[in-house]
């Protein structure tokens, strides 16, 4: 895990991804583009809460100069997504991603289609890995 990233909550992330949509927003915009959580708007305070506690964290930066203030995604959503990802894999499957990836198998509806892209994936990632660094694959005759 990314000690340097900020501990970001699930109330946290619901902003975040909300900012990344948007780029940059004023706490009503986030509030206005906020979907409903388990059929609850929170209140506009508690958003202006949650966005000054991800700017303190240094997950958001502010632009104090303008009024109301605008908020601006510091860090990236990969990121983010990718560190929540790694506190979830370690803390519930114990760091196990065989354990993650089947679980997810058995459990989740998971459509052909689906398992075919994920299939594509596996053997882009697993042809990029037999590649000597530094050098790109070669490209099928016809293909760009």
């Amino acid at each position: 895990m990314d000690d340097s990233m900020p501990h970001i909550t699930g109330a946290e992330l619901r902003i975040m991804k909300v900012l990344w949509e948007l780029g940059r927003g004023t706490v009503r915009q986030v509030l206005d583009a906020l979907p409903a959580h388990q059929d609850e708007r929170p209140a506009y305070t508690t958003v202006m809460t949650i966005m000054k506690q991800l700017a303190e964290k240094g997950a958001l930066t502010v632009d104090r100069e303008r009024q109301p203030f605008v908020y601006v995604p510091a860090l990236p959503r990969d990121q983010v997504l990718g560190s929540r990802l790694a506190q979830f894999l370690h803390t519930v499957f114990d760091g196990q991603v065989e354990d993650l990836v089947l679980h997810l198998a058995k459990q989740a509806h998971i459509s052909p289609e689906d398992l075919r892209r994920i299939e594509a994936k596996i053997r882009a990632r697993e042809q990029a890995e037999r590649q000597p660094r530094g050098r790109p694959a070669k490209r099928k005759k016809g293909k760009p």
